[in-house]
């Protein structure tokens, strides 16, 4: 099944309105784990982590000073795959697997 709904595609875009695709060199699929700290209100996400540690996934926008603009949360492995290949597709980047899911 290809991933079509923006509610997929762009759940971390604003309106789930999709991004402008020029700002970007390339995406990365990177694993992640919500630290919270309940005590302070506050969450931090932290990526690049191992598969078997995720918690969930999130393809990113890289630009060319190497930043990364979050554009979608993904909750398992199968479909951030299948969802970071629409991506790609439908922006005509490629999209790199960080490192930690290797």
């Amino acid at each position: 099944m290809t991933p079509e709904r923006p509610d997929e595609l762009f759940n971390c875009c604003t309106d789930y309105k999709e991004p402008d695709w020029s700002q970007f060199t390339h995406l990365e699929l990177a694993g992640c784990v919500n630290e919270n700290d309940p005590d302070a209100g506050e969450t931090c996400i932290n990526g690049n982590q191992p598969s078997q540690e995720a918690e969930f996934f999130t393809v990113y926008g890289r630009d060319k000073e190497g930043l990364a603009e979050a554009i979608t949360d993904i909750d398992d492995a199968l479909s951030a795959l299948q969802v970071a290949a629409a991506l790609s597709y439908k922006s005509k980047l490629a999209c790199h697997v960080a490192p930690s899911l290797m």
